[in-house]
């Protein structure tokens, strides 16, 4: 039996069971204040060399780690009510490695965890007339990633269970030892240390994605691009041309060139060429004054002037028409530019991007592309090669679209199975990085359990897509026009293709052009696409045929400025 004395408080007996690394006190009291007696007689054989010392700093410091680096310090923060284990596990704990604050009800607990943000959490079950595994909660509402060590002098399976279904790290019984709190806490912090570890990765990787304006995948040709558009990127006045199918990122590697070079701070500035009509183009481009035409009632800037200091980005540049291309020509040779109706040429200082998935090589041999453009715009050639060619950029495409649409439909990711990817990659890709990422923006949404590739392809959706039958198309001058007859009745079709060879072939493509822009509210590309034609014949029928729609507003909704 042995007499220990609490700091002034009366005198209590009891048992004292002394083991290398745990000192263990047995009083007559059941009191709370009593039962932690053993954490004082503990630190007291500590510091005479009874027991290997743990701690070295002034035992009436109430906060840890003074004087060492913080930036190396472990943020530990004790919520318990009795104050003596706050301090006996500052006094255990004041090293370099650990930084203590001791609170002592669940609202300092709470509102300390918010402002000091502590690594690990050392949570008593009971703090008074509060619930610790309430205040345990409360905590990782505000800090999900939060540990939280719950103590308590009840050794009880069903609240160490009870505990851990609620969030907590881990679970400790009082009285404990030094050491093996030590290692408990050196444990969760190597773990806390991994996460962050991962994390810290995680987000370097996400902003390599953006820099690189989200080319995932390591293929040798994907790679090939990305130095190519790197190198190219330092020089901020360099003319670029991006080549490549539908879908496989023009535009995300212009912009790439542009996040990459030194004038990323300033805009990325797109048009798509074959998206406005011929007369409203110059004036998109390089903007007009007052009074230049008709409606110009106030003076336009162009999106050169706008892209100043940054990217300048011409899509589909194989659609630009003949009679822009000489002035386009001239703002990459002389680096300036004039506004319709103006009378002096003004500066360019963006640089030129430009993107065309038609062969301009072809296009030079028909004369419809100026062969002095072309080789004006291939200072730097980039081919970005089609999805098809990139087998092993699959796998970490879908993985990097599943974790995008799982954030913004708030949705667990879904599991990609070993053979739904193979059929995946069995897969062709003819709308290539588009069409995937549409599939699994698909599966996503929908909830499938599968992503499904080729689901209604762009010729099928033509062969199949319902129109209204010619037969209910009714001309102005004539009767309805009749569908062909079945092919069986060859004899009766030449009579039907010879209906066609008169004044009435006009008017049934009026109104078929008419019907189905009405259907489409006015979307000229998607009448275009859904008519079998390209949107430049489109606009030419348009003016053939003097439809109403209000072009120029259509063809300012297709110009993207960021």
């Amino acid at each position: 039996m042995v007499s220990v004395g609490a700091r002034g408080a009366p005198h209590k007996s009891g048992l004292v069971l002394m083991t290398k690394e745990h000192v263990h006190f047995f009083g007559t009291s059941e009191t709370k204040s009593f039962r932690t007696l053993w954490y004082f007689l503990a630190a007291a054989l500590e510091s005479s060399g009874l027991l290997k010392s743990r701690s070295g700093l002034d035992r009436g410091n109430r906060t840890s780690g003074e004087g060492a680096p913080a930036a190396m310090q472990s943020k530990i923060l004790v919520v318990d009510d009795d104050a003596h284990i706050g301090n006996l596990v500052c006094d255990a704990f004041s090293n370099e490695k650990f930084q203590v604050e001791c609170v002592h009800t669940a609202a300092e607990g709470t509102s300390k965890c918010a402002e000091w943000e502590p690594d690990v959490v050392l949570l008593d079950v009971m703090l008074g007339k509060d619930d610790g595994l309430q205040v345990l909660s409360e905590l990782l509402k505000v800090r999900p990633d939060l540990a939280v060590v719950v103590m308590s002098g009840q050794s009880s399976i069903q609240l160490a269970v009870e505990a851990m279904r609620r969030g907590a790290a881990h679970y400790i019984a009082k009285p404990f030892g030094i050491r093996e709190l030590e290692a408990l806490l050196e444990k969760i912090l190597e773990g806390l240390a991994l996460k962050r570890e991962v994390q810290s990765l995680r987000r370097d990787q996400q902003k390599a994605i953006k820099a690189m304006g989200g080319m995932i995948g390591e293929s040798p040709a994907l790679l090939e691009v990305r130095a190519m558009l790197a190198k190219v990127a330092m020089s901020p006045a360099t003319t670029v041309l991006i080549q490549g199918e539908t879908g496989t990122g023009k535009e995300v590697a212009a912009r790439s060139v542009h996040l990459l070079s030194p004038n990323k701070a300033g805009p990325f500035v797109s048009v798509n060429c074959a998206a406005i009509p011929e007369t409203l183009l110059e004036s998109e481009l390089f903007g007009h004054e007052r009074g230049a035409f008709t409606d110009a009632k106030t003076s336009k800037r162009g999106l050169v002037e706008q892209a100043a200091g940054g990217t300048f980005f011409l899509d589909e540049i194989g659609d630009m028409p003949l009679a822009l291309q000489a002035k386009l020509l001239r703002v990459l040779q002389e680096r300036v530019y004039r506004p319709v109706g103006a009378t002096r040429d003004f500066p360019v200082d963006c640089r030129i991007v430009a993107a065309t998935n038609r062969n301009l090589v072809d296009m030079v041999a028909e004369g419809v592309f100026r062969e002095d453009l072309y080789y004006r715009l291939q200072v730097v050639p980039v081919y970005l090669p089609p999805l098809r060619e990139r087998g092993q950029d699959l796998q970490p495409l879908v993985e990097y679209f599943i974790e995008e649409f799982a954030q913004e439909f708030k949705r667990p990711a879904m599991r990609v199975s070993a053979a739904n990817l193979d059929q995946l990659c069995a897969y062709d890709w003819p709308g290539n990085v588009r069409e995937l990422r549409n599939c699994v923006e698909r599966a996503m949404l929908l909830g499938l359990a599968s992503i499904e590739p080729g689901i209604a392809p762009v010729n099928r959706m033509r062969k199949t897509q319902a129109l209204t039958p010619l037969s209910k198309i009714s001309d102005r001058n004539t009767a309805p026009v009749s569908t062909p007859p079945p092919a069986a009745s060859a004899p009766a079709s030449d009579e039907w293709v010879m209906r066609f060879r008169s004044p009435a072939l006009e008017s049934v493509e009026r109104d078929l052009i008419q019907m189905v822009l009405t259907r489409c509210q006015g979307n000229k590309n998607q009448a275009a696409e859904l008519l079998g034609i390209n949107r430049t014949t489109l606009y030419r029928k348009l003016a053939q045929y003097q439809l109403e729609g209000d072009t120029k507003d259509n063809a300012e909704a297709e110009v993207k400025t960021t």
